[in-house]
């Protein structure tokens, strides 16, 4: 059983690969870890939005975003000082948790415009991943006496 069309799934597997461009800005600044967990969370979440089913790979989407999420909030916890980075980071975190919450709540009530909200939370992850990476870069040129 499909949990949406794939006129509205459609859009969700694009915005997926968002998150391939901090992991391009992860890899070219030596961040592998982070840059491997970002495009293997594309990957799996445009493998289960290309048909949305009740299904193993809806299963995976949901654990490894669910774990893609930890790793960057806590880096985020950890690494995010600088106060420009505090103030857009934590309020677009609040931001990104509403739009998910209302792309499902939408989503029950088959509204059609909950893709869109999906998709402004994949939008806001990118941010929010790219002011997690900059801030471990920032930390890491600290650590090694940099300006």
């Amino acid at each position: 059983m499909d949990i949406a069309p794939y006129d509205q799934t459609k859009w969700i597997v694009l915005s997926s690969f968002f998150f391939t461009i901090p992991a391009m800005y992860a890899y070219l600044y030596h961040l592998y870890k982070y840059s491997i967990l970002l495009v293997c969370t594309s990957l799996i979440s445009a493998n289960y939005w290309r048909k949305a089913t009740y299904s193993w790979r809806r299963n995976m989407d949901l654990l490894f975003a669910k774990f893609a999420f930890i790793v960057f909030v806590s880096n985020g916890v950890v690494y995010v000082k600088k106060m420009s980075y505090v103030i857009t980071g934590y309020s677009g975190l609040i931001i990104l948790l509403y739009c998910y919450y209302l792309s499902g709540k939408l989503l029950e009530i088959k509204h059609n415009d909950w893709y869109k909200f999906h998709m402004a939370f994949h939008f806001i992850m990118m941010y929010e991943q790219f002011i997690i990476l900059d801030s471990i870069l920032l930390d890491r040129k600290f650590l090694q006496g940099g300006p």
